[in-house]
């Protein structure tokens, strides 16, 4: 009687089991995101891990903003039609960042501080890139790039710029580590 009691509990416990799929998590809907906004397929994947997103962001990071690699960094690991928020960037998609981004970062240079995923309340993904830009024409600059991801694609993106005049801080460590 115990063991057919056992039994029945796990068969009726079956279809709530199968409803812990990763598709009816709250993050769900963005899953789509990764099809049709043209995230690579070769070479990114639709679910990931925060280490394997922060992995991409670096390595995206140094592509684009260390070594001016911008057609390898987007083509790799970001979305054909990502969604673009930059307000210097007047359109979405890898083909307009990289025409646009190309001429920002010639004869300059850039120093990572840091990169980091993690996921909101929500299960969304996020991750940052803040970074010290050394630019002959813009000066030296604090920003902060913050892109939503779907598994290791980078689909959506938003940043923060502040010149930075070192000299007029009181702050030792202000904008960037020491």
């Amino acid at each position: 009687m115990r063991f057919s009691t056992l039994t029945t509990s796990i068969l009726a416990a079956l279809p709530l089991a199968s409803q812990a799929s990763p598709f009816n998590t709250p993050w769900a809907p963005h899953i789509q995101d990764y099809f049709t906004l043209g995230c690579p397929e070769n070479t990114t994947k639709p679910f990931a891990s925060q280490h394997e997103q922060t992995k991409v962001l670096l390595a995206f990071a140094t592509d684009v903003y260390v070594k001016h690699l911008l057609n390898q960094g987007y083509d790799t690991y970001a979305a054909k039609d990502f969604i673009n928020h930059a307000p210097e960037i007047s359109g979405n998609g890898t083909a307009i960042a990289i025409k646009t981004q190309g001429p920002m970062l010639a004869g300059g240079s850039v120093q990572l501080q840091r990169v980091f995923a993690g996921a909101d309340e929500n299960g969304v993904s996020y991750g940052t890139i803040h970074f010290k830009g050394i630019s002959p024409v813009r000066g030296v600059g604090a920003i902060a790039g913050i892109w939503r991801l779907v598994g290791t694609c980078l689909v959506e993106y938003w940043d923060v710029a502040e010149g930075v005049a070192l000299n007029e801080t009181s702050n030792p460590i202000a904008y960037f580590r020491k």
